[in-house]
């Protein structure tokens, strides 16, 4: 590749990369956002409290339950673009690319954005169950939802070797999500919520594949 294919490709990865690049760029704006008035509005004492949103914020956007309860309902949704720290934005971003480039080569956008939006909202629909006391945030439950996704893909697709990388690769989102302040059952719920996705939706995006037989006659 010359360097003008490397620069076409960089500049066009934004154009191309939509659902990722438009989810990636609320949680980040989001999160910038709540750093910024806990800064202006919290007594900062040390770097973990520079970079760890507090409560009362996350009350006004996260799912606080008690806050659902008495018919802030939106905030269900809200949570979903929510982070709780520095540490819980960038491995939740990492992820978020690693999944989420992947399912766009075989969803449409709407279906990427439903896989996305309906995994990690159903997850805090049952999050309710928790209590009213709870209070949780994240985008992990609609991550988990593409992971699901991509595991149906890889299994039907690309068959065990894929599946196994994914699986790898669920395993590593696991461990990094475990002991950030977020709940396991909206990863749960997510995860079994992505996995669905692909039965229903009866017709995806072509594979970009272009076959040696193909090649060979000239096809491009």
């Amino acid at each position: 590749m010359d360097e003008e294919d490397r620069n076409f490709t960089f500049a066009s990865f934004w154009k191309t990369n939509l659902p990722t690049r438009n989810i990636f760029l609320i949680i980040m704006v989001v999160y910038i956002i709540l750093s910024v008035l806990n800064l202006v509005f919290t007594p900062i004492n040390n770097l973990t409290d520079l970079f760890t949103i507090p409560t009362w914020l996350l009350s006004l956007v996260g799912q606080d339950n008690g806050r659902v309860y008495a018919g802030h309902v939106y905030l269900i949704i809200t949570s979903v673009f929510v982070h709780t720290s520095i540490l819980h934005f960038l491995s939740n971003s990492l992820f978020l690319f690693i999944y989420g480039l992947r399912a766009e080569e075989r969803f449409f956008s709407w279906q990427y954005y439903l896989i996305f939006l309906g995994s990690g909202i159903l997850g805090g629909i049952i999050t309710l169950a928790l209590g009213e006391n709870v209070i949780s945030a994240g985008a992990s439950g609609g991550i988990f939802g593409l992971l699901g996704a991509n595991l149906v893909l890889a299994y039907q697709e690309e068959k065990k070797k894929a599946l196994w990388v994914y699986l790898g690769m669920g395993a590593i989102f696991l461990v990094f999500s475990v002991g950030i302040n977020v709940n396991m059952i909206a990863h749960t719920i997510g995860l079994i919520t992505g996995i669905l996705f692909p039965f229903i939706f009866k017709k995806r995006k072509p594979l970009l594949h272009v076959s040696e037989e193909n090649l060979e006659n000239g096809f491009e």
